[in-house]
């Protein structure tokens, strides 16, 4: 039986400059699904609208600023676009994101930066399932007090008759009654303090838990700071320009820096079969890449074979040129083979946060 499941990934990846250049934006409608290109097939060239200009594929270096990587080693166009690519560090995790510009802005995801509803329900879900346990261990802990304490009734009971007892025989028989008793219920009473102090102190490291994890939800859905690590491991402080409200995308910006930034490819000319490469350092293998091919678009996204490992999330799916053709966001798992990678074309990306490029 199959089975199919969405896997969000994150990931290091890291980029290079390439020559600046400028590209008009078009859409397009195919099979019910919206298509943005600078470059159109030519099938669709007719159906195709032109929309608000593009950003340049890599601005020229801002005039100001602490040039970076400079002696970062890039033999070939993948290695330059490796030193492009970050990796993102946020509150709740690591993930990753690239240069789109040579003045410090960070394309990443959306839910690298903040947690997944998904994740939050599940959360959810697992908290309540621990608040309903200890409701359940809290009322047996009270049942067990009050037969404990009826027990402690029963036992001054047994005393007193004891005491008030004249006949020898039947006062030496409720006194060692009363010591059996005593023993049996001393032995319920410590084991019930026993394991109530063991409980008591689990029930204080959960709650203390769950306070940091309610805190770290908070800040990390409320952060607008992040740090990204370079691909020669130097740590730098980025703030949140931007998120889409309509796609899983977030845009970072590193102030102060001249950055290398990779070059968006012309999407609408991938055809089945190109080579495409996912870079990072999924489970920290750092600047690792994985290559495949192009597949075709699957409601709106790039589909490819490309091996995606968790850490993948938010960088970028590049083109032997070195071009970045989309976002990587989400893996389909199937039964019994490694299954796809999916990625947002870098056109929908561009469109999202143009303004802010120029």
């Amino acid at each position: 039986m199959k089975f199919f499941g969405y896997v969000f990934f994150s990931l290091t990846l890291l980029i290079w400059i390439v020559p600046p250049g400028h590209a008009e934006l078009y859409k397009y409608q195919k099979d019910g699904v919206w298509y943005f290109t600078d470059a159109p097939p030519r099938e669709m060239v007719d159906q195709s609208e032109k929309i608000a200009n593009t950003a340049p594929d890599a601005p020229p270096p801002s005039p100001e600023g602490t040039p970076l990587l400079t002696e970062y080693p890039a033999r070939n166009e993948i290695e330059r676009a490796v030193a492009a690519t970050v990796a993102v560090r946020g509150t709740l995790g690591y993930g990753s994101g690239f240069f789109i510009s040579n003045d410090g802005y960070i394309l990443t995801n959306k839910h690298v930066i903040r947690t997944t509803e998904s994740q939050a329900e599940k959360e959810k879900e697992f908290f309540g399932e621990m608040d309903g346990n200890i409701e359940e261990i809290e009322r047996r802990f009270a049942e067990q007090k009050k037969r404990l304490d009826n027990y402690a009734g029963r036992l001054e009971d047994l005393k007193r008759l004891a005491g008030d007892e004249a006949d020898a025989a039947r006062k030496r028989s409720y006194e060692n009654e009363y010591r059996h008793r005593q023993r049996e219920y001393q032995a319920a009473r410590d084991d019930y303090e026993t394991r109530r102090r063991r409980y008591e102190g689990q029930k204080k490291a959960y709650e203390s838990q769950r306070a940091a994890h309610a805190y770290g939800r908070a800040v990390g859905n409320l952060s607008q700071s992040f740090e990204i690590i370079l691909a020669d491991n130097t740590p730098l402080n980025v703030r949140l320009v931007a998120t889409s409200t309509d796609h899983d995308l977030a845009l970072l910006k590193l102030d102060g820096y001249r950055t290398p930034a990779l070059a968006v490819a012309a999407t609408g000319q991938l055809t089945p079969g190109r080579p495409l490469y996912a870079v990072g350092n999924p489970a920290k293998l750092k600047n690792s890449v994985t290559s495949g091919v192009f597949s075709g678009f699957e409601n709106g996204f790039l589909k490819t074979n490309a091996q995606i490992y968790p850490g993948n999330s938010g960088g970028p799916l590049i083109t032997k040129e070195g071009r970045v053709a989309g976002i990587n966001t989400f893996k389909l798992l199937t039964r019994k083979f490694e299954g796809l990678g999916f990625a947002i074309p870098i056109d929908q990306a561009i469109n999202e946060f143009g303004r802010f490029l120029h």
